[in-house]
């Protein structure tokens, strides 16, 4: 299988900085599943070359235009106060096409249990991203916006054998689109790229191959399907490349993180000689087993100073959490110091808030 091959171009060195025996990497390949957000976002994103090829071709594909550039954009934007709802993007890019002309396009690996609210999540993402264009004093022209929203199946589309559906702005009686309309929705079903298998895969266009993987790549009835795309089709093999880089990738190393916080509770403490029955001794073990879990990945990003060790030291376990939810973007002394910085003015901020009502009240 080629997934097998690739395995073997990961070194022991590799497999050794993500915690991992061949046989435990084998396996972890097999458990990944390009729907999990971690794992779509490592895959189609545009930071580095092979992803960006892998999306441009998708968008071209899906978009029928020809796209010549793509860059990526901030995932999470700044809130303008600290009630604001954060947003959290899946993938984010500006592209431009061969016309010359730029879009803003969101994509979103959408989980299907969430499908009450996926319509009002598309809408609220789509006018953030018109919201973050318009600056104080400026005119309200923006670049046009498209929001992708990938999902296993749509409830309201049941009557419809397609798998792509585009919403747009339009007048209710005459179905004319809003003069100088700027937004869209496209809406995949995934699942419905099931009636594919009807026609030779050597019909279907790019964008199908790709939606396919997504949806079906760990499907053991869709196998023979899966390894035909692989063996012939080059994007298909880029993919699967990108998801073995995933295991030795720091996102890799990241969701273990997030697993073994999930997974520390008084039993795995007590494995590691706390005494039972000292519910402080047992709160400061999953403190310190946190904060080295959190040195032994950041050692793997800069060496760590003496003074790096201490601020991590004197970290509190609620500060420790959050600084794994933004690991992705510490990759220096410096950067730490920053998202330290940003927990403690955003702490002083929702205390001086709650002083003024209560000095207020």
């Amino acid at each position: 299988m080629k997934q097998n091959n690739l395995l073997l171009n990961i070194s022991d060195q590799q497999l050794q900085q993500a915690g991992l025996t061949r046989a435990q990497a084998r396996k972890s390949l097999a458990a990944l599943d390009y729907r999990d957000n971690d794992v779509f976002r490592h895959v189609m994103n545009a930071e580095n070359p092979v992803s960006r090829k892998i999306l441009t071709m998708y968008l071209s594909d899906l978009l029928h235009r020809r796209i010549v550039w793509i860059g990526s954009e901030a995932t999470e934007p700044v809130k303008a106060n600290f009630r604001e709802k954060g947003v959290r993007y899946d993938v984010m890019v500006r592209i431009r096409d061969d016309q010359g002309k730029p879009m803003l396009v969101n994509l979103e690996m959408q989980n299907y249990r969430m499908a009450e609210s996926l319509s009002l999540r598309s809408q609220g993402y789509a006018s953030r991203m018109v919201s973050d264009q318009i600056e104080v004093g400026g005119s309200f022209d923006f670049i046009p916006v498209l929001q992708i929203m990938i999902t296993k199946r749509m409830p309201e589309m049941k009557a419809s054998r397609e798998y792509l559906h585009y919403h747009r702005y339009t007048n209710e009686k005459t179905s004319k689109r809003m003069p100088k309309e700027r937004c869209r929705t496209l809406w995949i079903e995934m699942e419905k790229t099931q009636a594919l298998e009807r026609i030779p895969t050597e019909q279907w266009r790019i964008s199908d191959k790709i939606t396919y993987m997504l949806r079906y790549s760990r499907d053991p009835k869709k196998q023979k399907i899966i390894h035909e795309l692989i063996e012939k089709e080059e994007v298909i093999r880029m993919m699967e490349e990108k998801r073995m880089d995933f295991l030795k990738d720091t996102s890799y190393a990241i969701a273990k993180m997030r697993m073994k916080y999930d997974e520390m509770d008084e039993k795995t403490v007590y494995k590691k000689g706390i005494k039972k029955g000292m519910r402080k001794g047992v709160k400061k073990g999953v403190k310190q087993g946190k904060i080295s879990l959190l040195k032994e990945l950041l050692r793997q990003k800069w060496e760590l100073t003496e003074s790096d060790e201490k601020v991590l030291d004197d970290l509190n376990e609620a500060k420790v959490n959050q600084i794994v939810q933004v690991l992705n973007r510490i990759n220096t002394s410096e950067d730490l110091h920053h998202q330290l910085k940003k927990l403690s003015d955003s702490k002083h901020e929702a205390e001086n808030i709650t002083q003024l009502f209560y000095t207020h009240d």
